[in-house]
């Protein structure tokens, strides 16, 4: 029967005897995710090959085979070492955040992806949580940019369309007036004649037709311009020409 491997002896059997003798660190808080997650890939990145195969691959994911690498690294000087410097980095980090007025949260991350945010993150030089809080606050920003340039065209939409219905209405009111000013003229000429008007001789029968065809069609170009302009900005219309 071959031997168990060191690594093997942590993530097994043992392990869990280990695991049910020791209690967690109370200098560790397990309702904190990102702290605990934190923790296991310090000791993880600052201990040597020998203290690192106490350590379990799935420590930064179970609070439990944490405690329990803790539990076996405090059994040799140079674990005990490794914690006392887990622990100040600890309350450090505590601190850097209290004072910064940032908030703690917890996230699980497919493998793949991690492993992108931490290679992106030494590209940029900066820490993953400052590369997510960067491209957070960009997306923020670009939503806020976003909402104010759709508000803006609402606005110019809107005043647009006022617009049109304003013009509309000088378009009416000013053929209203052409109107008036044309039965005014009529009324005059029926009330100082006191009779039917007499016919016209031909030539001046057909200037006059002229003139009041000339009226007239100056008039349908005005109300036909004003019953265009409605139907173009009406909201109908303006959702059809949207979509």
């Amino acid at each position: 029967m071959s031997a168990s491997t060191p690594d093997q002896r942590g993530n097994g059997q043992g392990d869990k005897k280990m695991g049910e003798t020791s209690a967690a660190p109370s200098w560790l808080n397990e309702k904190d995710g990102e702290e605990w997650a934190w923790a296991a890939n310090y000791l993880m990145s600052r201990s040597s090959a020998q203290l690192r195969s106490k350590i379990s691959i799935l420590a930064d994911t179970d609070f439990k085979r944490l405690t329990r690498a803790i539990d076996a690294l405090e059994s040799e000087a140079e674990g005990v070492k490794l914690i006392e410097r887990l622990r100040n980095a600890i309350r450090q980090r505590r601190y850097r955040l209290s004072k910064g007025g940032k908030k703690t949260c917890s996230f699980t991350l497919p493998r793949e992806t991690k492993a992108t945010l931490k290679s992106l993150a030494k590209k940029y030089g900066t820490s993953e949580t400052m590369l997510i809080q960067r491209l957070i606050d960009a997306e923020a920003q670009q939503a806020q940019k976003q909402k104010r340039q759709e508000e803006l065209t609402a606005k110019i939409m809107h005043n647009a369309q006022k617009l049109a219905q304003e013009l509309s209405q000088v378009r009416i009111e000013e053929t209203e007036k052409r109107l008036l000013h044309c039965l005014k003229q009529l009324a005059r000429w029926e009330i100082f004649l006191k009779e039917e008007l007499s016919s016209l001789p031909p030539e001046e029968e057909a200037a006059a037709a002229e003139a009041a065809e000339k009226q007239m069609k100056s008039i349908r170009e005005a109300v036909n311009a004003s019953v265009a302009y409605r139907e173009l900005m009406s909201p109908r219309s303006m959702s059809y020409n949207e979509s």
